[in-house]
């Protein structure tokens, strides 16, 4: 889960009680508690039946409703939420605050008589009233398949459906189709939205329209729980015009069939969200998660006016680069503000599959996107400065405009996190490291072994198998802009990762070992370097191979320049080579031993190379003028530039990560492992240093004041 959710995991106990686990900003606590679902369960009609009357009473009458409501939130908030856990939210949504982060409260419901419970409810008074107004809050459902990554151009594709049956009660369906123009203007007006409603209220009218593909899917209708099934449902019309029941597996099918698939279903029906108390996957909306990342459903009955408005105020949200789960709270404040004494905020469910809500990655108004080199150009558009083309506006799930180029020199790096020195057991030699631009989360690649830890806690965040049991990952690298990560290994693989998660996102071949990974600065390429004496170019959202260049010897580490423009390759043969984009051979820099490692300073103008003749060395990118030589008493094995290009790391078979000065190559620092040590890597405001080591630790340093 990223860091800044509050993951509250709730699971069966022995004795009838409950283990509650919490994973948090502000530290890790568990409890045991008593929880009669039963009890709370029987008040579900009742809870619906204030909901649905405080949308149309006065407000004296409304307030008097409210109180069975809060009545079961501060049920629910108690009993979980002993003294430990309520102090990490407090504290975790306190830390969120100062960092100007969000904090997501996200529910990990074990147990199915736990799952039909209203969360959403969940209040404490002193710490500001319901949880889920001041926070986004997810049902997060654990599936063990992968999910095939979103990969499309503009336009995205919203599909809209209504399907009223005649013997249903009517609904406004045309306010709220009239809501969702509205809201989706600003992006249709300029071709990034394409907003299309199924022509016919049918199943066999859906089924031919999802042939077609879409990205989000709308529902406009009635739903129900099929309690003899045990499963919900959509009410369709049949071909007579009476109801026709569309179960939940039901559509799940037909949802996999479209091409591409939709990533967000929305389903503006009553009960969409209500399953029952024996299974997990009951529900409509649980059954969909199954196939569809995120579904946004109804637990009560809802009012006409409440669906239209929420609709309108969830799509502006998003539409606006929202990820779907604040969306979804903009959605329910949007309740809140028309009707302050309204309960039906509580309605709306989130049911998410993946830990990153951020489906939809939306161009900003053209107002703000600052100069036409900057620009997130359409795809297809001309190649940018060097002849880099530009990423294009809808990159794959887990890329996006966060993938672009950080901030320029002049910004500088942005504060980081403040890591105490700690020393992380990694069990496993540690090959490879990368630290996220959040500066809080750090890559490891290790024997079969991919992982993301918490550099602040020394949390294990995520972690994959990559490759069989002797297959180990040399080379990790995070985009620009954190969403995705690219590794590189003995399996012959180059894997790229959903960040937030380690969903597999894509998975490319060399003919050999992969030593070497990098992301271009616009996140749109990835540079593999492999033993089968290639440096390869990769379209990172897709794929497609772009460029080949062949050596003659095992090609061990690969760079880009911070502007894009040129690649360097280090190799077996004792030398450096800097390419153009298009495969021309700019420079070539020579060692006396093979080269291991190869890095750009952050100004691109010089370059750090170091070999198995323990010497590392600095040059003049453009000229290949050698400016600079330090040594270690072994093989140097990684090098890398701090982010103000002051400091130079090494990590070297002599058991030391060195720190030394890139000015007059004086060391300021000696890290002592207990092995050789592997990789490094500076945390992205240069404050600390990471290493690696086969000693199965990682290491985190204070860099010294300059």
């Amino acid at each position: 889960m990223p860091a800044g959710d509050f993951v509250l995991e709730i699971s069966g106990g022995p004795g009838g009680r409950y283990a509650v686990t919490v994973s948090s900003p502000a530290g890790e606590g568990t409890a045991s508690v008593a929880l009669e679902p039963g009890a709370v369960g029987a008040r579900l009609a009742e809870l619906q039946r204030a909901v649905l009357a405080s949308s149309v009473t006065p407000r004296a009458a409304a307030l008097g409703l409210e109180r069975p409501v809060r009545d079961v939130g501060e049920q629910l908030f108690r009993t979980v939420f002993d003294a430990r856990l309520r102090a990490l939210y407090l504290a975790s949504r306190q830390r969120a605050a100062e960092r100007d982060q969000a904090l997501r409260v996200v529910l990990r419901i074990r147990a199915p008589e736990l799952a039909a419970l209203p969360w959403e409810l969940l209040h404490d008074e002193e710490l500001g009233g319901y949880l889920c107004l001041h926070q986004p809050l997810v049902r997060y459902v654990d599936l063990p398949e992968p999910l095939a990554p979103l990969r499309s151009g503009p336009p995205l594709k919203i599909l809209g459906m209504t399907s009223l049956p005649r013997s249903r009660a009517p609904l406004d369906a045309e306010s709220e189709r009239a809501a969702l123009a509205v809201a989706l203007r600003p992006l249709t007006e300029r071709g990034l939205v394409d907003l299309d409603w199924v022509a016919g209220q049918t199943a066999d009218d859906l089924s031919r329209r999802l042939l077609r593909g879409c990205h989000v899917l709308h529902f406009i209708g009635h739903g129900a729980y099929d309690a003899e099934r045990r499963e919900g449902m959509l009410t369709l019309a049949g071909a007579d015009g009476r109801e026709h029941h569309l179960h939940a597996s039901a559509l799940a099918s037909l949802l996999s069939v479209a091409r591409p698939k939709p990533q967000l279903v929305v389903l503006n029906s009553c009960q969409s969200g209500m399953g029952n108390s024996e299974d997990l996957f009951s529900s409509t909306a649980a059954v969909l998660v199954r196939t569809v990342p995120a579904i946004v459903a109804m637990q009560f009955a809802v009012t006409d006016k409440a669906a239209t408005r929420f609709a309108a105020s969830f799509y502006q949200a998003l539409a606006g680069g929202r990820s779907v789960d604040e969306a979804v709270r903009v959605g329910r404040i949007a309740l809140v503000v028309d009707k302050d004494d309204s309960l039906e905020w509580a309605t709306p469910v989130l049911y998410l599959r993946g830990g990153d809500a951020r489906l939809f990655d939306m161009p900003e108004p053209a107002d703000d996107r600052g100069t036409a080199a900057e620009r997130e150009p359409a795809g297809g558009a001309a190649p940018g400065p060097g002849g880099v083309p530009p990423r294009p506006w809808w990159p794959p799930e887990g890329a996006g405009p966060a993938d672009g180029p950080p901030p320029g020199p002049s910004s500088g790096p942005p504060p980081g996190p403040r890591i105490t020195p700690r020393v992380l057991n990694a069990r496993q030699w540690v090959h490879a490291l990368a630290f996220h631009p959040d500066g809080r989360r750090l890559a490891t690649g290790s024997r079969s072994r991919v992982r993301v830890w918490d550099a602040l806690t020394g949390n294990r965040i995520w972690e994959q198998t990559a490759g069989g049991w002797l297959s180990s990952v040399f080379a990790a690298a995070f985009s620009p802009g954190g969403r995705r990560l690219v590794t590189g290994g003995a399996d012959n693989t180059v894997r790229i990762w959903a960040a937030s998660d380690g969903e597999e996102l894509l998975r490319l071949r060399h003919d050999h070992m992969v030593f070497g990974v990098a992301f271009s600065p616009d996140g749109f390429r990835v540079a593999s370097a492999s033993a089968d004496r290639t440096v390869r170019l990769w379209d990172s959202t897709g794929g497609d191979p772009m460029l080949r260049i062949t050596h003659d010897q095992v090609v061990t580490d690969v760079a880009f320049s911070p502007d894009g423009a040129r690649l360097a390759s280090a190799c077996a043969d004792r030398s450096v080579h800097v390419w153009s984009l298009g495969g021309d051979a700019l420079l070539r820099l020579r060692h006396d031993h093979p080269v291991k490692a190869v890095g750009f300073s952050p100004d691109g103008g010089r370059l750090a190379t170091a070999g198995d003749d323990g010497c590392v060395r600095l040059w003049d990118a453009g000229t290949g003028h050698q400016r600079l030589l330090v040594r270690h008493a072994a093989a140097v094995k990684d090098v890398a530039f701090s982010p103000d290009g002051r400091w130079l790391a090494t990590a070297s078979a002599d058991r030391t990560a060195g720190l030394w000065s890139a000015t007059d190559g004086a060391r300021a620092l000696r890290v002592q492992h207990n092995g050789p040590v592997l990789c490094v890597a500076f945390a992205p405001d240069g404050g600390y240093l990471a290493s690696g080591s086969e000693d199965k630790t990682l290491k985190l340093t204070p860099v010294p004041p300059p």
